[in-house]
């Protein structure tokens, strides 16, 4: 008994201690989010975090385009002109995605939390003085979408939703999140994105029943 949990003790601390001490090397080969821009390309503060988006059309109705998990403003590119014909349209790299800023450090809220998502959209529609919005959503985006609607309807004057990921139990188990908010977890973190990066065109390839339509 005494050897058994001694050997539970050790395997602990290793647990403990090692992620703490893996490296994490700087990635190579980055550049700054603005030389990957295109001309058409803006970069607005938004509650501390800087944020990429583009513009097109105007007037009213205003359209803000929400895009899905893993994607960026990218996901619009085919429809946004002809949306524009109908009003202004928005869209923008929501945190985490695209060429908006992703802090490594801050504080207070989580900046890739859903509660900070909403904050943002709400920040965005300040910041273009619009009062209400028609949301379109695309799947994680859509998520977001009836979430802000939910929170704040007053400020959504139509809602659409392109396949949007609805589902209930989503993301980590309960009793896992708080393991996912361990110094160990966070150290760990940015290597198991870069994993998931590495095989982001399998797994693209993998969603589509005939990947050869993927463009």
């Amino acid at each position: 008994m005494k050897k058994a949990l001694l050997v539970l003790l050790i395997l602990l601390l290793l647990v403990m201690t090692v992620p703490l001490v893996v490296p994490v090397p700087p990635l190579e080969g980055t550049v700054p989010p603005r030389e990957l821009a295109d001309p058409d390309s803006q970069f607005i503060e938004l509650n501390g975090v800087d944020v990429h988006v583009k513009t097109s059309g105007a007037g009213e109705p205003v359209f803000v385009l929400l895009h899905g998990f893993g994607a960026s403003l990218y996901s619009w590119n085919a429809v946004m002109t002809s949306i524009a014909e109908n009003g202004r349209v928005i869209a923008y790299d929501r945190t985490g995605f695209g060429l908006t800023e992703r802090p490594l450090n801050w504080v207070g809220e989580n900046p890739y939390s859903s509660e900070a998502q909403l904050q943002l959209l709400w920040a965005l529609l300040d910041h273009f003085a619009m009062d209400k919005a028609i949301l379109v959503g695309n799947s994680a985006g859509g998520t977001l979408g009836l979430q802000f609607s939910l929170a704040y309807p007053e400020r959504v004057q139509g809602l659409v939703l392109v396949d949007p990921a609805v589902y209930s139990g989503g993301g980590a188990p309960t009793w896992l999140r708080p393991l996912l908010n361990t110094p160990q977890a966070k150290r760990l973190g940015p290597l198991f994105v870069r994993q998931f990066l590495a095989k982001g065109s399998s797994l693209l390839d993998s969603a589509w029943y005939d990947p050869t339509l993927i463009s």
